[in-house]
């Protein structure tokens, strides 16, 4: 979810009302002052919170290629989050589906020399594997590990020039580890349709609900193309 800052562009008509250009007038909201980030991503998670939803993690997508900005007195944004929200305590969660490689331990680095303690404040030099694991120190040896909450992805662009095109590697991971195969994905602004067909690709079925015509045709046409091109999924049509 993408930020704003808060800005006032000069004498406008009453808000809510357009010019002579079509342009919606934007005056700066109660609260705020000119030139401030508004947190939006985050007043939106905790407003969520605040209604019952669980918070169970912020996710940064680190863009990679991020657009320049013609900013000086700030760094250029190149991030955007992600947000983790649950209805209930337990839920599904695939972390498994979703691990990312990492260097397995090698030569000493497998044998915890050196001093220590562990959080109980028992010292773990030269502690035996049991003891290790016992407390959550084991070494990884299988390559792969949790994964992070920094995503770095390159944005995509889309031919079909809606202006909020998600990557599809952005969106995977959260398909993978947030549905079971053949699970339901729930996309309620469906924009070009990126999330209906990487649930597709993933073996999953999806629900998509968009309010602009133009979109929902754009959306319904990139699927069937799609679909009539054989896209891979693992899914039974």
């Amino acid at each position: 979810m993408g930020d704003s800052y808060a800005a006032d562009s000069g004498p406008q008509p009453p808000a809510g009302t357009r010019n002579k250009h079509g342009h919606t007038a934007r005056h700066i909201p109660q609260g705020f002052k000119n030139k401030d980030l508004m947190g939006i991503p985050w007043r939106l998670a905790l407003a969520l919170q605040e209604d019952g939803w669980y918070l169970r993690s912020d996710i940064i997508w680190h863009k990679t290629n991020a657009m320049p900005e013609s900013v000086h007195d700030r760094p250029t944004r190149a991030h955007e989050y992600l947000f983790l929200l649950t209805r209930r305590e337990k839920y599904y969660y695939n972390a498994s589906a979703i691990v990312e490689p990492c260097t397995a331990a090698k030569g000493n680095a497998r044998s915890f020399r050196g001093s220590g303690a562990y959080t109980t404040g028992a010292s773990f030099h030269n502690s035996t594997t049991k003891e290790r694991e016992t407390h959550g120190n084991s070494v990884n040896e299988s390559g792969v590990r949790n994964k992070r909450d920094v995503w770095p992805v390159a944005a995509a662009h889309f031919d079909g020039a809606h202006f909020a095109n998600f990557p599809p590697e952005l969106i995977r991971p959260c398909i993978l580890a947030g549905a079971p195969p053949a699970g339901v994905i729930l996309d309620p602004f469906m924009g070009s349709g990126t999330t209906a067909l990487t649930a597709l690709e993933e073996g999953r079925r999806f629900i998509g609900i968009e309010l602009n015509p133009e979109y929902v045709k754009l959306s319904a046409a990139r699927i069937n193309n799609a679909l009539q091109q054989g896209i891979q999924t693992k899914l039974e049509i």
